[in-house]
């Protein structure tokens, strides 16, 4: 999602606990916001929650409201970058927003609720609605996303903080 990434950070890495329990904080993000940097791996953005359950192996967790909202603008983000390159390349309507929806999700709020538009992918029901639970928390995209832990330094962006 951005179009220029800040040189890699010359420091040591932060050791990354591959056992992160549930109830334990950690930060999140996914392959769709990797990518190299001087032989390793960087991440675009990452976000502060606490695992809640595996799935898969991937992680399911829980955040707060401003950290829900970052992941929301960064995949409307994602689809305006898409859109654009599309466009820069010559890709014309109706084809140009087949090709955005199918590729990223659209992602908005509707109240306290998030709402997945899941008709591209002939879902049974056409939106996925994603509302905080008794706490305010939410679970954005578990069991639909493969979130991973990742270490906080390797994150150009972090949203949210994990106390320590």
């Amino acid at each position: 999602m951005t179009l220029d990434r800040p040189p890699a950070d010359a420091g040591a890495r932060l050791d990354l606990d591959p056992e992160l329990q549930p109830g334990e904080s950690g930060y999140f993000s996914g392959e769709w916001l990797e990518y190299d940097s001087d032989g390793g791996s960087r991440f675009e953005s990452a976000y502060a929650g606490t695992l809640i359950r595996r799935w898969n192996g991937w992680a399911v967790w829980e955040c707060t409201r401003e950290v829900a909202e970052a992941i929301v603008t960064d995949q409307e983000a994602e689809r305006r970058h898409l859109r654009a390159t599309l466009r820069a390349q010559g890709v014309e309507e109706p084809k140009l927003s087949t090709m955005v929806d199918d590729s990223v999700s659209e992602m908005r709020w509707d109240g306290d609720v998030i709402v997945v538009d899941r008709r591209p992918y002939g879902e049974d029901e056409p939106e996925l609605r994603i509302a905080p639970d008794e706490r305010g928390m939410y679970v954005v995209m578990g069991g639909n996303w493969t979130w991973e832990e990742v270490p906080v330094d390797a994150a150009d962006t972090v949203h949210g903080f994990v106390a320590l």
